[in-house]
């Protein structure tokens, strides 16, 4: 018994040490289910379905992982993805071309994302409840500006939207039926390494670290907590414009329930992907193999017919069985 039992507990805290590898491990599992389980899921059709989803989300939940890590919440995101793409729609719909547009939009989410993290500095209050608060006012503030009603931009896609967003026709007719690459894939996994480098190999990405793993120990070593803290609120409000104007991109069309829910999906998919909500321990990459897993659980369920209040259900599930994981790999003895 003695034998086995320690080969088990190097197994553990190698895991601990790695929680992006239990998240892969768990999604490569879902996969190969779907893979079997489930008619014409291994098609180019469905994978490029779970790609370009994933990578709108996707984009967001590394600013959100990037703030967790830092040891707060942002549950605004979806409000704000709402205000900016508004913002953007509003705008070109005025006459403004569309790149000073984006950049407004851009402008615009990221000081969203700034107000938050002063709102939590200057008062102290839990960032779960400041931005709670948040969510409801930018939501307030994206049914304004909209009138309560949707915005179409309704003149020929000019470059940028093929730039942010277009489809790569020359390798989705490749197959038959046509398949869905979007160039958002690409951006998605641009974002997620040069963020996983900045991450992991940067001075900063180390202040990231200790603010969110022991605050009082980082502001004794000199790192400026609160501007670290302020900087990542921002730069989760700019990766938010961003996903915003990508996904309008595509649509061309924007309603004041835009982006409802995927605050909590950008949680949950940073949580199953090894990121912890106290703060301190989480990789990008682990994130993003979280929201691939989501996307591909409901994709795979569509193609088995299953009701999409099944997906929440069993989504709900995984990620109580991965903080219930998390917690047992962290445990100390």
């Amino acid at each position: 018994m003695q034998s086995l039992t320690i080969p088990l507990k190097r197994l553990r805290y190698g895991l601990a040490a790695s929680p992006q590898v239990v998240a892969l491990i768990t999604f490569l599992a879902v996969f190969v289910f779907f893979g079997v389980a489930a008619d014409n899921f291994l098609t180019p059709g469905a994978i490029s379905n779970i790609l370009t989803f994933a990578s709108i989300q996707g984009i967001i939940v590394v600013g959100v992982a990037m703030l967790v890590i830092a040891g707060e919440m942002d549950l605004s995101v979806g409000s704000n993805l709402a205000v900016a793409s508004f913002v953007f729609a509003l705008t070109m719909n005025a006459g403004v071309a569309p790149f000073p547009a984006m950049l407004l939009a851009l402008l615009v989410s990221t000081l969203l994302g700034a107000v938050n993290g002063l709102i939590v500095i200057a008062s102290g209050i839990p960032s779960f409840i400041a931005t709670l608060g948040t969510m409801l006012a930018y939501r307030g503030i994206a049914r304004a500006i909209g009138g309560g009603t949707f915005a179409k931009y309704t003149e020929t896609k000019p470059l940028l939207f093929s730039i942010l967003n277009g489809a790569v026709d020359s390798l989705n007719r490749l197959f038959t039926p046509v398949s869905n690459f979007r160039v958002s894939i690409l951006w998605f996994f641009i974002i997620v390494v040069v963020m996983s480098v900045v991450l992991m190999r940067t001075r900063f990405g180390n202040w990231v670290f200790a603010a969110g793993g022991n605050m009082g120990a980082a502001l004794a070593q000199g790192v400026p907590v609160k501007r670290v803290k302020l900087m990542v609120f921002a730069l989760t409000g700019l990766l938010t414009g961003l996903a915003s104007v990508m996904q309008f991109a595509h649509r061309t069309s924007v309603d004041p329930l835009r982006g409802e829910g995927w605050e909590l999906i950008a949680v949950a998919a940073s949580v199953i992907g090894g990121v912890q909500l106290t703060g301190g321990v989480g990789t990008i990459l682990g994130a993003c193999m979280g929201i691939l897993l989501l996307q591909t659980l409901e994709q795979g369920l569509v193609l088995m017919g299953v009701p999409v209040q099944i997906f929440r259900a069993v989504a709900g599930s995984i990620l109580m069985l991965s903080v219930i994981g998390n917690t047992y790999l962290s445990r100390q003895g």
